[in-house]
């Protein structure tokens, strides 16, 4: 097992401990007449998954692509062996930077350059969900296939950005967002949404393993 799949079934065990929490909370609340107190901290813990799994949705995700830099940027690979799609986003990340009164050659684009053009930090905050994942799928050429029965194709990555979004800018209080979704229907989106993310971790781990960023 890859370092990038070790940590991303860490932060997947960090997960599970923290529904086991929020279970936990819910069954107590319903064994009793719960205080006002304890159903908003019940309401409170709910909305927390969605932090929660969005910092390890947009974590994992930026731990892979930064996996792909660094596998690039220390075999030092010039620019020409690069695959396609990956010379493509090259470029692009280079003129993000790059002085426009220099003319550059392309087709003799240095290992070094490519190492700069790779430096610049993946920004990713707020805006995880499955279809950014894809297309940087397609900027890089990794595979975006999961098994759909199990991942629903990562649509409930849309809903936990959302909440996370709607919390993180108070356009929702917890207690708003913990009232929509009891313990078990959080417990089947984080395992649907972290068996996605799982899949997308393997399948960059198997493009790095197979160097498919090379042409």
């Amino acid at each position: 097992m890859t370092t990038l799949v070790e940590a991303f079934d860490d932060r997947k065990r960090q997960a599970r401990h923290y529904l086991s929490v929020v279970i936990t909370a819910e069954r107590m609340s319903s064994l009793s007449a719960a205080t006002r107190s304890q159903t908003r901290r019940l309401l409170t813990l709910r909305a927390g998954t969605f932090l929660l799994l969005y910092n390890i949705v947009e974590a994992s995700t930026r731990s892979a692509i930064e996996a792909i830099h660094d596998k690039i940027t220390t075999e030092q690979i010039p620019f020409d062996k690069l695959s396609l799609v990956l010379r493509q986003e090259t470029i692009r990340r280079y003129k993000r930077n790059a002085d426009d009164s220099n003319d550059h050659d392309w087709q003799d684009f240095p290992a070094s350059f490519v190492a700069v053009a790779l430096n610049e930090e993946v920004k990713l905050s707020g805006n995880v969900d499955a279809r950014l994942i894809r297309s940087l799928g397609n900027d890089y050429g990794f595979e975006c296939y999961t098994d759909k029965n199990r991942t629903w194709n990562g649509s409930d990555l849309v809903t936990i950005k959302e909440c996370r979004n709607d919390l993180a800018h108070r356009l929702k209080t917890y207690e708003d967002v913990g009232k929509q979704y009891p313990a078990k229907e959080l417990l089947a989106i984080t395992r649907r949404s972290l068996a996605f993310v799982r899949g997308i971790t393997a399948n960059i781990d198997s493009f790095l393993s197979e160097r498919r960023y090379l042409r």
